[in-house]
């Protein structure tokens, strides 16, 4: 029997935060309706911050509540703010069928472009947050921004900012991490050094956020898979990027994703066909999306 890997969807939140539009929430449920029909275990739905700076997710709070039952949901929160309306939102799902991420970056820079604090700063908020999460029983996943490579050539990701990320997050209770390639650019051979690095420094379950920038993207993928990781993330229509992280596009298409893990000999659970409706349901709802005013991408993220 092939081994189980599981699949992260991230469309309805790092795939749309970056796009010039709105996407109305009723269009929003309606993927989430048909990644369900596609048996896609786990959705990353929205994201609990500040609707100034990513006007995309402004309807998080009145999202979360009307979600189809069945799969997963989990939503990015940046403090303590965005904690409180995600377990707001959440009340009526529940217990296990949510959880939430909480993001830091091991780029000094990007950091302070992502969320206006330093590293240090923003693991102190995680420290909070995680403190509430364990009396509330609410699971955190901790997810490391440029694990990898840096969106600045002269500040190169340090390997051991990485790693103290990763322990401050299983001292705080995470037993999932997420490796965040977030600009494209990681190569299989820095893939799978990190992954071994940080795995004899934690026992967290490892998880790759992978984008394409260099068409990297997937034999990253089987560098994972090679090294024993066994979640990925991805994004229906390859949509996303980081708007905070200069030269970050799309996230690695979701049915790629699904068809490669798949022809490596494991096993999803993901029908491709509905996948496929799927992707075709998101860009029906980007065709009639409302734009939006252009923004800053060098403001705070944070609630």
């Amino acid at each position: 029997m092939a081994e189980h890997v599981t699949l992260l969807d991230v469309s309805a939140r790092d795939g749309l935060q970056d796009e010039a539009c709105i996407v109305a929430t009723g269009e929003k449920l309606a993927v989430a309706q048909a990644l369900i029909e596609a048996a896609v275990e786990e959705i990353e739905i929205t994201s609990f911050v500040h609707p100034v700076w990513v006007p995309q997710l402004a309807d998080a709070d009145a999202l979360a509540p009307r979600l189809p039952r069945g799969p997963r949901y989990s939503a990015l929160i940046m403090n303590v703010k965005g904690y409180d309306r995600a377990r707001a939102a959440f009340a009526e799902h529940a217990p296990g069928t949510w959880s939430l991420a909480f993001v830091a970056s091991a780029s000094q820079r990007h950091n302070m472009s992502n969320n206006n604090r330093t590293i240090e700063q923003t693991l102190e908020i995680f420290d909070a947050v995680a403190a509430r999460a364990r009396v509330d029983g609410v699971e955190v996943r901790g997810a490391i921004a440029c694990s990898f490579v840096s969106p600045y050539a002269d500040e190169p990701t340090d390997p051991e900012i990485v790693a103290s990320i990763a322990r401050r997050y299983e001292r705080g209770g995470c037993t999932s991490i997420t490796l965040a390639d977030t600009i494209g650019r990681a190569d299989p051979y820095t893939v799978a050094r990190r992954i071994d690095e940080i795995a004899a420094v934690t026992h967290a379950t490892l998880s790759l956020h992978l984008h394409d920038s260099f068409g990297y993207a997937l034999a990253n993928v089987y560098a994972g898979l090679a090294h024993g990781v066994r979640r990925f993330e991805g994004a229906l229509a390859g949509l996303g990027g980081c708007p905070f992280a200069p030269g970050s596009p799309g996230n690695l298409d979701f049915e790629r994703l699904n068809r490669f893990v798949s022809d490596c000999g494991f096993e999803t659970g993901i029908d491709p066909a509905a996948l496929t409706r799927a992707s075709d349901r998101v860009r029906a709802a980007l065709r009639t999306a409302k734009p939006i005013p252009e923004r800053t991408t060098t403001a705070t993220t944070h609630a």
